[in-house]
Formats: C-alpha cells, structure tokens, sequence
C-alpha cells in the first residue's frame, strides 16, 4: 500500500519540522552567545577530534577560550578531557596538554582526564577530578553549539558549572553541521535523559 501525502499532510510535515528545529535549535543558540563565565576552581577543555599530533580547529578554539580565561583570572586551574579516538595517535587530553604548556600555562596546573569518549563521560570524570581536588565550581569551555548541552549534562550530575563559550570554526558548513548535530543530541537528552 502506498502512503499517499497530500499537501495538507506536506504543510502539518513541514511545520512539525520548523517548529522542533525553533524549540531545540533556538535555545542551543541562545545559551551559546549569551553564557558568561564566573569565577571558579577550575576550567574543564571538552575534548574534540585531532588532527594527527595536533588540535583540529575546533579544539584550538577551545583551548585558546581556556587559555584566556586562566590569564583573566576565571580559575587557577585547568582539566583537559578527552580519551584517544580510533583514528587518533595520542588522547585528546594529552594533545591539549601540550597546547597549553606550550601556550604558557604551567603544568602543575593542568589536569588531565583521557578516559572519556562523550559528553557525558567528560563531565562524569571532570566531577570525580573535582572532588578528588577539593573543587566545588567549573567553567565549561566548549564551541558555542556545545555549551547548552554541556550544562545540562553537569546540572544532571550535580555539578556545579558556568560556560564559556568559544567561538565556531569559520566555516559556514562546518558550523550548521556542528548545530544540527547539536540538535539531535539536545533531542536525545529531552528524550531519553543523557
């Protein structure tokens, strides 16, 4: 048998569709440009894909948002987070390591996590660091399209935590890709709660 749609099926489709892109996508702006940093015992780099022995863009726009917050004083410390991908030589933690002790932090201020794979696993194994270090308070630092889901998941396990934001890649494909993945994740996390 075959599903016969009619133009009024298409219009109620195609405004279905607009209006979860508007609920889901709005907000994942929204909190991405407007989130504003507070001080805090540390600053925890979400991990993202390397490229060979170095940052892929995205990750150096994340480490250098980090960066500027310890010099500005946000936090004394920073947790990298990040294991070693399939296609990856090194984890992703030990990458950003080195990005920022050659970028001029010290490395007795550097934690390093490199067993998480996701999200959820980053923020999990940041909060034992935390505890185990004594911290009560964080600094998210992702790209802008990651850092509503990234408080919600810490909010989720207790965490208390700020964002800030770093900015996208300059590169329109990339940037509507990494939002519309966003998306589906932010969907998933209303949906099945991680």
């Amino acid at each position: 048998m075959k599903l016969l749609l009619t133009p009024r099926i298409r219009r109620y489709l195609l405004l279905l569709v607009v209006i979860t892109v508007a609920v889901v996508e709005i907000p994942i702006i929204t909190v991405g440009h407007l989130t504003q940093p507070v001080p805090s015992d540390t600053i925890v780099v979400l991990g993202a894909k390397l490229i060979g022995d170095q940052p892929s863009t995205m990750l150096r726009l994340r480490l250098d948002e980090a960066i500027k917050l310890y010099h500005q004083g946000f936090a004394p410390t920073i947790i990298v987070s990040g294991a070693q991908g399939p296609d990856e030589i090194a984890s992703e933690a030990s990458i950003m390591r080195h990005y920022l002790i050659a970028n001029g932090i010290p490395t007795e201020k550097i934690y390093l996590e490199d067993k998480s794979y996701n999200t959820y696993q980053n923020l999990l194994n940041t909060k034992a660091i935390m505890t185990e270090q004594g911290f009560r308070h964080v600094i998210i630092v992702s790209n802008s399209s990651h850092i509503r889901r990234s408080l919600v998941l810490a909010q989720q396990l207790g965490i208390e935590a700020s964002g800030s934001a770093a900015p996208m890649a300059d590169n329109a494909y990339l940037t509507v890709k990494q939002y519309a993945r966003e998306g589906a994740a932010m969907l998933s996390l209303l949906v099945f709660n991680r």
